[in-house]
């Protein structure tokens, strides 16, 4: 589709569900579970073209829930931030924004199914991991009315090629092919603006559902307390039952408009160093955006498109051969090139995986070769001993990696260079590269605020192997590419990074009642 088209039924990025039985309604329902921005949204897009098509209100809700395995004051406060962002540009768009917070477990377990009776058509984020997911294959089985799901997660879409990729230069050979196709199906950047003439949505309707579920509306005045971050904000989220000891980061404010403004100074501070200091922790030349993306606000179509046009790019600039080379192919300087590279193609990479591999974010998804090479080398010593528990609160004897792991537990992130060796070194230090993968995962997922995302279950994948090749053999990793703390400070400026978040091993414990929770069902 070209810039502002409506998707085609025939799109890789839309999929849809008929209504059952000629089902009909009074609105378009937008159920907003990963794309969390007006702009640059494809979902929004396509339900706003809905809407304007069949001359129709349109309802935008953006829910919230505690249901889930790894719900904390974190990742809360982050996503209220964003729904304030989300509320103000909402008001006077002509859309109607509900925003919804769970109060109680499974309190809202029936509202997305109830909200659909009265929608002619349900659009909804295609997301392919965690909880998003999982909502999403709940609306198409049950709701009444049709069921739009929509692909807005990267330059590729997670259905083009129709199968997964093994290794970024194979995703890189389909992008050089297709690029053209990617182009044309980037988002507008203010989605909402046709949406002002649309007739307002029926608030009776709204209100009805809720009271048929039992389902409580949030007061705004709670989103807003709560969205402080501070000593306020943490007295309100007591009342939920969520991981308390998981804080909100202070300077890491949630929202489209705080991604906007970071996005802005890294174009204008850091770009064209990007390819040379990206992987100094000190030199802090990275985006620091993954959060921001994981949330969904910001967009990862708007980046690159921003990147592009900063350099006034056209197909004209492409450089023969295109053979899935990792730079030199886009005629832009490196730093652009480089850039374009991580939020293309490892970025799809990962979401393609997650989207076609059913068990991506487990062991059994790491390659054959992979698992047999460490499967000989189970029985190796291991060089350190440490619990899950010493591990959590960085109290080992590798200054860098308690570091590392200080750095996930205070800010919710862990530089990008340094999160592949924190990684390497738990498959190092775990009793079985089984148990290291999960936990990875526990940490990531409970710590980071960018945690259940593709990237990081394929990040944590190469850890173990995946999306690489054999390398050296080795104890413990076999032929596991590894990484070693002593060379890594050699090959990066680490020093800074070290003092900031302090050496040698923790002497406190973090979130000392914490128990790795069951999975709930959601």
């Amino acid at each position: 589709m070209g810039a502002g088209a409506m998707l085609e039924q025939r799109s890789p990025r839309l999929a849809v569900r008929s209504a059952k039985d000629g089902h009909s309604g009074a609105h378009v329902l937008y159920w907003m579970t990963s794309a969390r921005r007006t702009s640059h949204n494809l979902a929004l897009q396509h339900a706003v073209d809905l809407a304007v098509e069949r001359n129709l209100p349109l309802l935008v809700v953006e829910a919230l829930a505690i249901g889930h395995r790894w719900a904390n004051d974190r990742i809360h406060t982050f996503v209220l931030q964003g729904m304030i962002d989300q509320r103000t540009t909402m008001l006077g768009s002509g859309v109607t924004y509900v925003p919804y917070v769970e109060t109680r477990h499974g309190e809202a377990r029936g509202l997305l199914a109830r909200m659909s009776v009265d929608a002619d058509a349900l659009v909804i984020d295609d997301y392919p991991t965690y909880m998003p997911r999982q909502v999403a294959e709940r609306a198409v089985k049950l709701a009444p009315c049709e069921v739009h799901v929509v692909d807005g997660n990267g330059f590729i879409s997670m259905r083009h090629a129709g199968r997964a990729f093994t290794t970024a230069y194979s995703l890189r050979r389909h992008l050089h092919k297709t690029i053209e196709d990617h182009l044309a199906d980037l988002p507008v950047e203010h989605p909402l603006a046709p949406a002002l003439a649309l007739p307002d949505v029926d608030m009776a309707l709204i209100d009805l559902a809720f009271q048929e579920t039992d389902t409580p509306k949030t007061p705004l005045e709670f989103i807003w307390r709560t969205a402080e971050g501070d000593a306020v904000g943490r007295e309100a989220l007591l009342a939920l039952d969520i991981d308390h000891d998981v804080a909100p980061v202070p300077h890491m404010k949630g929202g489209s408009m705080e991604a906007n403004k970071r996005w802005r100074k890294f174009l204008d501070d850091r770009l064209e160093r990007y390819h040379e200091d990206r992987n100094h922790p000190d030199l802090q030349a990275a985006t620091g955006l993954s959060p921001w993306l994981h949330y969904g606000h910001i967009s990862s179509q708007r980046m690159v498109k921003d990147v592009l046009d900063l350099y006034g790019w056209d197909p004209g600039h492409l450089t023969p051969p295109s053979d899935g080379r990792r730079s030199g192919w886009w005629g832009l300087p490196a730093g652009a090139e480089a850039f374009l590279d991580q939020v293309i193609t490892w970025r799809d990479l990962a979401f393609i995986h997650a989207h076609m591999v059913e068990d991506h974010d487990g062991y059994s998804s790491i390659p054959e070769w992979a698992q047999a090479t460490l499967a000989e080398h189970a029985d190796d010593p291991r060089p350190g001993a440490y619990t899950f528990e010493q591990l959590e609160a960085a109290q080992t004897g590798d200054d860098l990696w308690n570091a590392a792991q200080r750095q996930l537990m205070q800010e919710g992130i862990i530089q990008n260079y340094l999160r592949m060796l924190w990684g390497k070194k738990i498959l190092e230090w775990a009793p079985t590269p089984q148990l290291a993968f999960d936990w990875m995962v526990a940490l990531n997922d409970r710590w980071a605020l960018d945690g259940r995302d593709p990237n990081s279950y394929a990040g944590i994948g190469w850890v173990c192997g995946k999306f690489d090749r054999g390398w050296t053999e080795r104890p413990v990793f076999g032929k596991v590419r590894c990484m070693m703390s002593h060379r890594t400070e050699k090959k990066v400026k680490t020093r800074e990074y070290i003092s900031r978040f302090g050496p040698g091993p923790s002497q406190q414990t973090i979130g000392s009642s914490f128990r790795m929770p069951p999975r709930r069902d959601v």
